[in-house]
């Protein structure tokens, strides 16, 4: 069965219901080509104005257009997943120098989707680098997350992410190596309180922005990844093969290949 306008009007009447425990600046949205586009002319035209844009959370039923890393589509049915984008201005206010905070936020953008989305599945959530969340080894939310630079230097993070909810109940997943909530879950909770509880993690693993050790460290714990372990990595056009030997201290992957050690400062590991 599909989501319609009155899948929409209970969401947005649950989500209202939780405002207090919501970012103040909270959008929502029936249908949007991307919340990471929308998010990023909203940041655009503000910075134009030379106004300073302020923490926002992005919610949509459904995108036309929705992306995922490396430029791939990300199926966004209409209330078959949520589709969110957080609006961070950046450096945060009391959370270390700007380079410490760009480094860190990939990894605290996973540790706050992932351990928001384990409380609901049993704790089976973890991380697949460089931000995949998975249960049990099937992929239940993305990230991707873009910067915007104003032309005074200003920054601000376009940290987008796609959870699915309920693809596969009674209809096809997006991808064969797919999970969702539905399927994860013997009673699903409701769409708001999985947005109210991952714009609640999330929130708080930002705010950890400036503390380097406990942001290895809790990404550490989240990564499905063991040291040994046979892994292939994509980075940009070349595929390397090995095993896994760690996290540097900047949290960038490391593998030992028949080459050598290599750290690998952006990429990602893929299935074979």
């Amino acid at each position: 069965m599909g989501c319609g306008s009155s899948d929409f009007d209970l969401f947005v009447a649950d989500l209202r219901s939780r405002s207090r425990r919501l970012p103040e600046n909270l959008v929502l949205m029936d249908t949007v080509d991307s919340t990471n586009r929308f998010v990023k002319a909203l940041v655009e035209r503000s910075l134009e104005e030379e106004s300073t844009p302020r923490t926002a959370f992005v919610v949509a039923f459904e995108q036309t257009a929705g992306r995922g890393r490396q430029g791939r589509s990300w199926v966004s049915t209409a209330g078959r997943g949520l589709y969110c984008t957080w609006l961070q201005p950046l450096p945060i206010a009391g959370a270390g120098s700007l380079e410490n905070q760009l480094g860190a936020l990939p990894l605290l953008a996973g540790i706050g989707v992932c351990r928001g989305l384990a409380e609901f599945v049993n704790g089976r959530a973890g991380l697949k680098w460089p931000n995949d969340v998975l249960v049990d080894g099937r992929k239940i939310a993305g990230i991707l997350i873009e910067t915007v630079v104003g032309g005074e230097g200003e920054m601000v993070a376009v940290i987008g992410f796609g959870v699915n909810y309920d693809f596969g109940a009674d209809g096809e997943l997006p991808t064969p190596v797919a999970t969702s909530l539905a399927l994860e879950t013997e009673r699903p909770p409701s769409r708001a309180a999985v947005v109210e509880r991952l714009a609640t993690s999330l929130e708080g693993e930002l705010g950890r922005a400036g503390d380097p050790e406990y942001t290895l460290d809790a990404y550490r714990a989240c990564t499905v990844h063991r040291e040994g372990d046979e892994v292939t990595c994509r980075i940009g056009g070349e595929t390397v093969s090995g095993r896994f030997a760690g996290f540097d201290e900047g949290g960038r992957f490391r593998l030992e290949t028949q080459a050598g050690l290599r750290t690998i400062p952006s990429g990602e590991v893929i299935e074979e």
